[in-house]
């Protein structure tokens, strides 16, 4: 059963914070620390206007065919098409899968070394990071707001008080194919919400759009 579709933001809404942009030279170091900080952060011009293209291109050939049924997704509206599978359909997308940034905060983020003992051994052992989903999103015109979430609800994650980002479930990397605002389906983003355990609700005058400047978090 769908959830009942949210109320807009109001036009009027100011947001008080923004996410931290950084540069597309920017370290894994650099990144993993805003993201530690703020539980996100926009690197401008990762893709270049010819990568991006050639998405376009990928993604035009198979999104009426191959657009997913939105059940698979209840949060999103009907007006938001789903293209799956992209790292398959692109070899743009897996060429940047790979790109020395991501590849960097999935090593630092993700993979879980540990040591299991054989009777006085130490047995050094890792769990390397899994690529789970490569979705596009076409957010379709009139399409309401998705309800305020955290991406990791899909794998049944609880939150704890104390935070470790080296202890996520996942992290995700959204590539925008167009400027963002809040009028054409910016993703909304509470910065710092991702230390907040179960009990701490999200309140709409604590968001702020992704690709909009506003004043610096915290």
């Amino acid at each position: 059963m769908a959830a009942p579709i949210p109320s807009p933001i109001d036009s009027s809404y100011v947001p008080k914070v923004s996410l931290t942009h950084l540069s597309a030279d920017a370290s894994v170091e650099d990144i993993i620390a805003v993201l530690d900080r703020d539980g996100g952060v926009i690197v401008d011009e990762f893709v270049n206007p010819a990568q991006l293209d050639r998405i376009r291109r990928d993604v035009a050939h198979y999104h009426e065919a191959d657009a997913l049924n939105n059940s698979a997704i209840n949060i999103c509206p009907p007006e938001t098409i789903l293209t799956p599978g992209l790292v398959g359909k692109s070899d743009t997308v897996a060429a940047l899968c790979e790109s020395s940034q991501l590849s960097g905060l999935r090593k630092k983020i993700l993979t879980d070394e540990f040591v299991v003992l054989r009777e006085g051994y130490n047995d050094e052992r890792s769990i390397d990071p899994l690529l789970s989903i490569s979705l596009a999103f076409n957010v379709g015109p009139n399409a309401p707001r998705q309800r305020l979430h955290r991406d990791d609800n899909i794998h049944d994650t609880k939150h704890e008080k104390s935070f470790k980002l080296s202890k996520v479930s996942q992290f995700a990397c959204l590539i925008a194919g167009c400027e963002t605002t809040r009028e054409n389906g910016a993703t909304m983003v509470i910065p710092g919400s991702h230390k907040w355990d179960d009990e701490r609700q999200p309140q709409i005058d604590e968001i702020t759009f992704a690709g909009e400047q506003n004043p610096v978090p915290f």
